[in-house]
């Protein structure tokens, strides 16, 4: 399930909708990282009335805040966490990526700066068949001349991940190795 810093643009109950019992409290999102603008989702069943609260926060106060979403492509899709976010500080979109037809052979992706951070969360979500083995390198320069293996995972077909890690070095480095070529991968790195 991936997460995505967003700005609130509208929250409220209504009792005609149908994704959960009555109310349905639906969030309106423009993800600050350029993924979606505008776009409509809903609260989890076991925690609207908190996501109620924290959004009405984000609104008033103009903060942002921190939500996974459970099919973010998809209109009216499920949130399941939100977070609001301090001023100054938060969680900072660093990379992210959708990434169709992987070949078998792999890719590796450009080095993405984390010099900034003392934290990064990595998140992906594996569509298609097959799994996808990734393999995180942490380098001690940008862009990128040396380095050593901070993780590696393999993540199966219609899978999520997401792991966090405190940084060590002040670039990362991510190679993706697929079993199979009708392959996605949806990939953010968030940095604190």
């Amino acid at each position: 399930m991936p997460f995505f810093t967003c700005t609130v643009n509208e929250i409220g109950p209504a009792a005609n909708g149908t994704e959960t019992p009555a109310p349905v409290i639906y969030i309106n999102l423009t993800d600050n990282g350029g993924s979606f603008v505008n776009q409509w989702f809903h609260a989890a069943e076991r925690s609207k009335a908190q996501m109620l609260s924290v959004g009405l926060a984000a609104i008033s106060t103009n903060k942002p805040v921190e939500v996974a979403i459970d099919a973010p492509n998809v209109p009216y899709s499920s949130v399941s966490r939100m977070y609001l976010i301090a001023s100054g500080g938060g969680t900072k979109l660093a990379f992210n990526q959708n990434i169709i037809g992987i070949p078998t052979a792999g890719r590796t992706l450009d080095p993405i700066d984390i010099s900034q951070f003392e934290k990064i969360r990595f998140s992906v979500t594996v569509n298609g068949s097959g799994s996808i083995q990734f393999y995180l390198l942490s380098g001690g320069a940008f862009p990128f001349p040396d380095g050593y293996a901070l993780d590696d995972f393999s993540v199966g077909a219609s899978g999520t991940l997401t792991r966090t890690y405190d940084v060590a070095g002040l670039s990362l480095l991510i190679q993706i190795i697929p079993t199979d070529s009708n392959n996605q991968a949806i990939i953010g790195v968030y940095g604190h």
